[in-house]
């Protein structure tokens, strides 16, 4: 009983910034709870024993943020006025404080009917109840069924070999969007950026002093420098996973899941950790003190920043700030890295988000009827307004999906011709500690510029102590 309490402990303090590292479009804002119902003309989904509607609640992090809150909203409207006997109510909450309110429902055996995550925090808060598990096993409706083979990210939704979520919302990867306005003032060549070095030279010719008065005003590149758990995934993205094939642990953050398999102080990411300490120290490729995500890309949007690491969901938010902007965003892929003379492709998640239901919940066949529709064509069009890229590769494969959506679209050819295999984090119950642990050593590194070797080295202990 010790024991559990201890690990219950644990992981209230370290999931709080699970899903950080995970999808990059999430931060800043806050809501409440919204509930969102409407009427129509039939009813396939059913209703309570009693004759009364039947109460669905959908939890997720991304509700905070617009495009999220209109296609979210959109597609409850829209599966309400098929089933009338149904409502389906959401919570949302900014996503920084999303995860640690998710952790202590769990543990209460409050969370919502259906619950929407990332695919490497399935394992952890499904072990949050113990060996029962909080959520559904799906593998009866999802085994052997297009599903199965359909839907982008949906073999990440396995634990120990049984799926426990459907990817049925959208999924995105990263890549650098930058000014177009800015790089022609600069003489630079977007096409002319192929490694991480001519990123930083970039970045360093983009900062100047734009309003003349001795001080860099505009720089090259938005990053997060501050405490938010961006310091440790822009990284790791970037440059250190690339290299290493992992920051938790080797071979493209394979198992087994053993502590003598840490990989966070290996040679390649103490050499990323130190090329990153460098760019993060020039002033004029990157702003000093950036707080969060959400100051990150306000410069970016300000003309404060040429380029910022984002994904497909920032052109969603980027035409919600001012749908001016769009005639001079533009994206070119994450740069190779050179290490020791030998080029890496870069390998960034893949960022499905998937739907796992509560096993507390009153209507499990009801909350998959929903998850199934979310799934589908007329759904799935709904979802594109999210700004991410639908999870139905034959709907968003279509090329009225890449007319309609040309940047958007660029994504699939990055994947297709210019990334290695996405390297995406252990999905094992410990995630949150080693997260929680990586973002202290960033913040150390990059923030309190502290000694790369010696800081990877104390946080591979720690990581060490928590996988044992």
């Amino acid at each position: 009983m010790a024991k559990t309490r201890w690990k219950r402990s644990l992981l209230l303090a370290a999931t709080g910034v699970l899903g950080a590292s995970a999808l990059a479009g999430c931060s800043g804002g806050s809501n409440g709870s919204n509930a969102t119902g409407a009427s129509g003309a039939s009813a396939s989904a059913g209703s309570s024993s009693g004759g009364e509607k039947v109460q669905l609640s959908f939890e997720t992090s991304v509700y905070a943020e617009a495009p999220h809150k209109k296609a979210i909203d959109a597609l409850i409207q829209k599966y309400n006025e098929m089933n009338p006997n149904v409502e389906i109510t959401v919570h949302g909450t900014d996503y920084e404080n999303f995860w640690d309110k998710l952790t202590t429902e769990i543990i209460a055996g409050t969370q919502g009917d259906i619950v929407q995550v990332y695919p490497e925090n399935i394992a952890t808060y499904n072990a949050l109840q113990g060996d029962s598990g909080a959520f559904v096993n799906l593998d009866d409706r999802i085994k052997g069924t297009d599903l199965e083979t359909d839907l982008v990210g949906q073999e990440l939704s396995r634990v120990n070999g049984s799926y426990y979520a459907l990817s049925n919302y959208a999924w995105g990867t990263t890549g650098i969007f930058y000014r177009k306005s800015l790089f022609e003032k600069a003489g630079i060549d977007p096409a002319s950026i192929k490694t991480l070095d001519d990123f930083k030279a970039a970045a360093i010719k983009l900062g100047v002093d734009a309003n003349g008065d001795g001080t860099i005003d505009q720089y090259g590149f938005s990053s997060v420098v501050g405490s938010h758990p961006f310091v440790a995934s822009e990284w790791y993205r970037l440059v250190a996973r690339p290299v290493s094939g992992g920051v938790f642990f080797g071979d493209g953050e394979a198992g087994p899941y053993t502590a003598d398999r840490i990989n966070v102080n290996s040679p390649a990411n103490v050499w990323a950790a130190k090329w990153w300490q460098d760019l993060m120290s020039n002033p004029q490729a990157t702003p000093p003190g950036t707080r969060d995500k959400k100051v990150s890309r306000e410069m970016f949007w300000n003309g404060q920043a040429a380029m910022i690491m984002d994904g497909p969901w920032f052109i969603g938010m980027t035409k919600e700030r001012d749908a001016k902007l769009m005639d001079d965003l533009g994206l070119i892929p994450q740069p190779d890295v050179v290490y020791e003379g030998k080029t890496y492709k870069p390998n960034p998640h893949n960022y499905p988000l998937v739907s796992m239901i509560s096993q507390n919940s009153k209507h499990k066949d009801e909350a998959w009827k929903f998850m199934e529709w979310m799934a589908s064509p007329e759904a799935q069009e709904i979802i594109a307004g999210s700004g991410m890229i639908p999870s139905s590769k034959a709907y968003a494969g279509t090329e009225a999906y890449a007319s309609a959506n040309p940047l958007a679209a660029q994504f699939f050819d990055f994947q297709d011709k210019l990334y290695a295999p996405p390297v995406m984090d252990p999905p094992i119950p410990e995630l949150g500690t080693l997260s929680q642990t990586l973002v202290n050593a960033a913040q150390d590194m990059f923030v309190a510029k502290q000694d790369a070797r010696k800081t990877l080295d104390k946080a591979a202990a720690e990581m060490k102590k928590a996988m044992n």
